[in-house]
């Protein structure tokens, strides 16, 4: 198939690109609800600490780290109160909660109750909730449980999960054992890392997501210093990634110095530099671009330009594609273009077909060609005829694919 000419594909580019102007969206993400939990969870924490009741079991629920939930769910930290004359016996005070009428206040005096109780007894907690009738709440409430005994003791709670004695953990202990770690003592977490690294490692993802939750809840340093000492190996690299990951969401610039200093494997260079160019990618795309586009050619890896406009067709979807049209016919571009063609597509296929022609891997082209074909046959068949009749770049086999395909939905 023929390529068309480049100044003509900006053309369409453009046009398109003003064209969409007028429905133009900004997508969210999972960050900014992530943010409101943890500023919910520092409040909670605050209230919890100035209410706590007295006794040792309360003092210990004290200054167990915050769940990570939003005020009034299953994991609000708010409104830990110790009731009177009760404070840490918990039997007492779970047949008072239970002695309540039914509704949101009860089941969220449940949930702080386990938070206390499983922070003290881990499996005692585990065996409360397990005695709930109602089957849901009993599914959460044991959730937490697990969750907030691995945030007082990891080890303990680390064990019992694998075991699993009873046969009835929920089949994702395992995870809510690292979500209970990522709460933790940063120093009692990544002691845990090291105790445990072989294991950890095997881990993979569902492990590193503790990285994540320790710097989001204040552990940058701690978790800089501990990376930098690490010996080299899977750990190690795990950590660093996620470390600029979230560095760079706040700080690019400076998580780039810190990867150039740090980063010195070469199986990791790419890896580390995938997370950089993405994150760096929500704070100033351009920016990224640029930094994607200074260094040496040969290591202009194809996954940089990916993560940094998928992030940017995402936030910002107009000024992607004005990018995007501005730059040279690349293959390391096609994933990006693919992207954006499949999104704006139904807005005006005719403009949205050279995009796709535009895609330098020849599978991949014709797969959006088709797609597009497909929206502008219910947009416009006569218009659609046209192209295929008219259009040089196509061969008479790939005429032929696109009739018949017209044929078919007739």
């Amino acid at each position: 198939m023929k390529r068309i000419p480049l100044s003509l594909r900006r053309i369409a580019w453009v046009a398109l690109w003003a064209a969409s102007l007028s429905a133009a969206y900004y997508a969210g993400s999972r960050d900014g609800s992530s943010a409101v939990a943890r500023a919910g969870d520092r409040a909670g924490n605050k209230l919890a600490a100035a209410t706590g009741g007295a006794g040792s079991a309360g003092g210990r629920a004290g200054a167990l780290p915050s769940s990570g939930g939003l005020s009034g769910g299953p994991e609000a930290d708010a409104g830990l109160v110790a009731l009177p004359g009760t404070a840490g016996d918990f039997a007492a005070r779970l047949t008072d909660i239970q002695s309540r009428p039914p509704g949101p206040a009860r089941n969220e005096a449940l949930f702080n109750l386990m938070k206390e109780w499983a922070a003290a007894d881990g499996p005692a907690a585990l065996a409360a909730a397990g005695a709930v009738t109602e089957p849901k709440l009993r599914f959460e409430l044991r959730e937490t449980a697990l969750r907030h005994w691995a945030a007082a003791d990891p080890e303990a709670a680390w064990k019992f999960a694998g075991e699993n004695p009873n046969g009835d953990l929920p089949d994702n202990r395992l995870q809510l054992v690292f979500e209970g770690l990522g709460r933790s003592d940063p120093g009692k977490a990544l002691a845990f890392f090291e105790a445990h690294r072989e294991e950890m490692e095997k881990q993979g993802d569902r492990a590193a997501m503790v990285f994540d939750d320790l710097y989001e809840r204040g552990g940058h340093d701690q978790l800089v210093g501990w990376a930098e000492k690490m010996p080299a190996g899977r750990m190690k690299d795990m950590a660093m990634n996620r470390i600029i990951d979230r560095w760079a969401r706040y700080d690019p610039e400076a998580a780039k110095v810190w990867m150039d200093q740090q980063v010195s494997t070469k199986e990791n260079t790419v890896p580390a530099r995938v997370e950089l160019a993405e994150s760096w990618a929500r704070v100033n795309p351009a920016a990224a671009l640029q930094w994607a586009n200074s260094l040496p050619e040969s290591q202009r890896d194809g996954e940089y330009y990916n993560r940094i406009y998928s992030r940017w067709l995402q936030y910002d979807r107009n000024t992607a594609a004005k990018y995007l049209a501005a730059q040279p016919s690349s293959p390391q571009l096609d994933r990006p273009i693919e992207r954006y063609t499949y999104e704006v597509m139904r807005q005006n296929p005719a403009d949205t077909m050279p995009w796709a022609e535009s895609i330098n891997d020849e599978k991949m082209r014709w797969r959006a060609i088709e797609r597009v074909a497909e929206v502008w046959r219910k947009r416009d068949p006569a218009a659609l005829q046209n192209y295929v009749s008219a259009n040089s770049g196509l061969n008479e086999e790939q005429k032929r694919q696109l009739l018949k395909l017209e044929e078919k939905r007739k």
